[in-house]
Formats: structure tokens, sequence, C-alpha cells
């Protein structure tokens, strides 16, 4: 959508179409009131593998009475997604019957950067189709093309990583704006109630929290292939992935590297109250430049565990593992967390007999958070908070295709490694409204000159400074903040299409000089998922 495009036209949106999509959106505050019934205690649901299937919803979602089919909520917001996903259970295609549905996708929003003294703009159109074939096939796939003039501090993301940060590559220059193109899409197919296959073009997101230390939605969609088996109380994920690298001067897809990613997610409900998680993941190169490598079979077996198979291919490719826990305390209370293990060595870990401290290998991030729905009684009122931690040198590798990114970005936390961060989110809801304050902050330790203290993944971990007392935070002591109040009004739950007026103020505070970034933004717009603006 070009800049001279009026916000009155994105009013004319048509808002009435019919469903196809197994996914439901990724957008955090759209799925708020989903996530109040799936963590109750008296629930046993999923939630850290997204985005859901709204199939393996319905169970949560809706009770048989003797009046029929009901929802066990009753919200303006929620009912009108509700009737969008399950609209008509009964009156689903039958087998070799067709729905197919198009709409248009809008957005438009303006701004003004304080600090800049400039102002903002992000505007994009494009369109959404769904299909669906019968009871087990669907495909469902959006595209949009956008331009951006973005605040200051975003304004230096672009210009360091060459993309719009979950949209793709940027087009133009800070003066004159950005453009970028993004689509994603997938066909899926459910053999039955226990498995699905999906092939297609997206995000995921794996865990509880605000962040991920295992995999989560910051980056540009990326193809995939994934098998989720949904048995008893256990689900299981086997996921194969073709990545990029987008350094190439040129922008152009067929001058940038490949890379792939195998992933396996195993999550048990131990009980209503309990669940447990175990990560895996190889990263490795398929194009180095000089050769290429192509995907590796070993990589393609969706049972094992990759372990074997790295250490009898000579190890040559970067692994993760990790672990997750979920504990439901109360009616809607519960705590979470991660732990993520890129490399250790179990003797530099305990220092004993005289062992220095802080060896640089020693890579692990650790999550811990707690969130309450119906905070103190009052219905829609929800509260989040969490600490994640990640060490120096966490996520990197030898060969800068190996490392834990995807289209030079991170494929967890936003801001790399050598961090600890604090997250935290207040959120009332009611009807089509939504009023959140929330507060990001982070202490992490930055490069200086060609020094390498642990925080930029997309440097080869060769260049450590040092090898023993390494510490979180080391280097040039870098102190962030993001404080954000905005009010979101919900025109149409079929669409996701929002108004929205937000508010943030972005303070950076880098060897004892404080610098303060408000800027305000007011739009409308359709949401297919999470954009973040609290990282640097």
């Amino acid at each position: 959508m070009r800049k001279r495009v009026s916000l009155i036209l994105l009013f004319i949106v048509s808002v009435f179409y019919g469903i196809g999509q197994t996914n439901m959106t990724l957008d955090r505050d759209f799925l708020l009131p989903y996530q109040s019934e799936f963590n109750d205690k008296s629930n046993i649901q999923f939630t850290s593998v997204m985005p859901y299937d709204k199939e393996k919803t319905k169970p949560v979602l809706w009770h048989d009475s003797a009046s029929g089919v009901e929802p066990v909520m009753n919200t303006n917001w929620y009912t009108g997604y509700r009737d969008l996903l399950f609209r008509g259970r009964d009156k689903e295609p039958s087998s070799g019957k067709v729905n197919i549905n198009i709409t248009s996708l809008e957005g438009g929003s303006g701004g003004y950067d304080v600090y800049a003294k400039k102002a903002m703009y992000d505007y994009f159109g494009g369109a959404h189709l769904d299909l669906k074939w019968g009871k087990k096939l669907s495909f469902s796939a959006n595209y949009i093309g956008g331009d951006i003039v973005a605040p200051s501090f975003m304004d230096s993301i672009i210009k360091r990583y060459k993309v719009v940060p979950g949209m793709g590559y940027a087009y133009g220059t800070a003066a004159k704006g950005y453009s970028y193109q993004y689509w994603d899409g997938y066909l899926s197919y459910n053999i039955d109630s226990h498995f699905n296959f999906q092939i297609g073009k997206g995000k995921q997101f794996w865990g509880d929290g605000y962040r991920s230390l295992f995999l989560s939605d910051v980056s540009n969609s990326y193809p995939y292939f994934k098998i989720t088996a949904t048995i008893w109380h256990i689900q299981y994920v086997s996921m194969f992935t073709v990545m990029q690298d987008a350094e190439a001067p040129s922008g152009l897809v067929r001058d940038f590297h490949t890379k792939y990613g195998s992933f396996h997610y195993l999550t048990w409900n131990a009980s209503p109250r309990c669940n447990f998680s175990l990560f895996e993941a190889i990263t490795y190169d398929g194009d180095s430049g000089q050769y290429r490598r192509g995907p590796d079979p070993g990589y393609l077996n969706p049972i094992i565990f990759y372990q074997p198979v790295n250490y009898n291919i000579g190890d040559p490719d970067k692994s993760h593992l990790g672990a997750a826990f979920k504990i439901k305390v109360a009616k809607k209370e519960q705590f979470y967390g991660q732990i993520l293990i890129d490399e250790f060595k179990l003797q530099y870990v305990f220092q004993r007999h005289g062992v220095p401290d802080g060896w640089w290998g020693n890579k692990q991030g650790l999550q811990v958070g707690f969130k309450a729905f119906d905070l103190f009684g009052v219905k829609n009122l929800a509260f989040q908070t969490e600490i994640n931690y990640v060490r120096p040198f966490t996520y990197t590798a030898r060969d800068p295709l190996q490392n834990f990114s995807n289209f030079n970005q991170p494929l967890a936390d936003p801001e790399g490694a050598n961090f600890i961060e604090s997250a935290s989110f207040l959120t009332y809801y009611h009807k089509n409204f939504l009023l959140q304050g929330s507060i990001v902050a982070y202490k992490y330790g930055g490069d200086s000159g060609s020094s390498d203290w642990g925080q930029n993944i997309f440097i080869i971990y060769t260049q450590h400074q040092k090898e023993f007392y390494n510490h979180v935070g080391q280097g040039i002591s870098i102190y962030l903040a993001t404080i954000g109040l905005k009010a979101d009004y919900i025109i149409s739950p079929k669409m996701n299409l929002k108004a929205e007026f937000a508010a943030y103020e972005c303070i950076d505070k880098v060897a004892g000089t404080t610098i303060s970034e408000p800027y305000v933004t007011l739009g409308i717009k359709t949401s297919l998922g999470n954009l973040y603006n609290d990282f640097r």
C-alpha cells in the first residue's frame, strides 16, 4: 500500500467471511481469553506449542448440554472469534465438499517520534485465502506488502540487520522509509484425531512465556514440515525447517545462504496442574558459499533424539537441548519456566579443585515466570511477569550459518545472549476492548570495537575475548527499558481487525548517559501475529 492511501479506506474492509484454517493466530493479546480457559486447573490442554490447532481446543472451549453445543465463555471478543473458528460445527463440509474464502488484509498507523522529531507510519495491504476440503484437509495463506518509517531505535536495528523485524528484508533507507513483503501459509492434513501433518511457511512459538528460549516468533516466517502426534496426555512435535541468512548486500533471495533446522518437542501433561517438556534442536549450514551440503538425511528421522546422529557424523553441527515446566498453583495461577543448554563441561560448571570460574563454553539460558488470570478475583484482569537469563555466547556457533537464527534475527530471545531480562504485563479486556500496561527491561553486555563479549550471536564464538571468568553483562554495560501503554478496540473479531492507540518510552543507559525516546502511534490494522519493539 502506498503512503498516499488514506486511512479512511481501511474502514471498507470486508469483514464477513468463512474460515478453513486449522491454525489459530499467534497474536498474544487476541489469545488471552483462550489462555484463561486453557490454564484453568480443571483443564488438560497443551499450551506450550503454538500456533494452536483449533480442533484440539474444542473440548476445552465448548461443552455439550441438553440444548446443544454451547461456549464456556461469553465475551464479545471471544465469541466473535469463536464463531469464526467453530461456526456451524454441524455444518463442516462433508467429504468431497470444498469451502473457499478470500478477504483483504489492510492496516495503517501513524505516529510521532518525540526524540527524533519525526513523523512515523506503517501501511500495508494484502490478501488472505482459506480453503477447506472435507474435514481433514485445509489450506491457508496470507500475503502483505508495506511501507514503514520506524522509530529511531528501530531504524538502527533495520540498518544493522537489513530486515524489518519479523517481516522480511528491508528495501530502502531510513530517510525515505523502508518497504517490505511478508507471506505465510500452510497445507494441513489430519489423519485422525491423533496425527496432523503440515507443510508450509510460517512462525512457531514453543513455550508458555512472553519470550521463548527454545523457538520464538521473533524472526521472519520460514518453510517447514511439521508432524504433530497427540496421544493420551502426551504431545510430540517433529519439525524440519529451511531457513536463510539474508546478509547478501544485493537483497535478492537467490543470493541468500541456506541453513537447515530440525526440532523435537515432547510435552506431557502429567496432571491437570503439572506439565513437563523436553526440547532439542539441530541447526546446520546448507550453503556456505563454497559448497552446497543440502539437508542431512540423518536429521530427517522424526523419532530419534539427534545427539547420537550428531556424534556419529563427527559432531559438526549446532545442537541445543532444553527442558520446561508449568505448574498451576491455584485455579488460574501458574508458574512456568525453561532451561536451555547449548554447551557445557561439568568440570567447569561446578569449579571444583581449583578449576577457574566462568568458562566461555558454559552456554545456558534460564527462564522463570508467573501468570495469573482473573487476578484478585477481577474478571478478565490478567498479569504476567518473567525473568530470562542467558549466558554469554549462547546460541553462537563456529560457523555463522549454524547459529540459532533465521533471516538475520535470533530464533529465541531477540536480544541474543549475554543478558538478564525482566518482562511484566498487566492486561484488562472487556467485550471488544483491551487495555494493557507493560515494562520490559534488560541489562546486557555490548561489544566495543572488534571485541566479542558474547551478546551478538552472529559472531563466531572462536573470537571470544577470554577463556575464563566470563559472566552475564560483561563488556559495555547497557541498560534498556521499554515502558508501554496501549488501548485496543476490536472492530472485527473475525479478522482480528483492531483500532489501537499506543504510547511507549524507550530508555537507554550506556556508560552513564541516559537517552529517552518516547513515541506514540494510532492506527487500524489486521494483526497476523506478534511484532516486537522492546529490544535493540
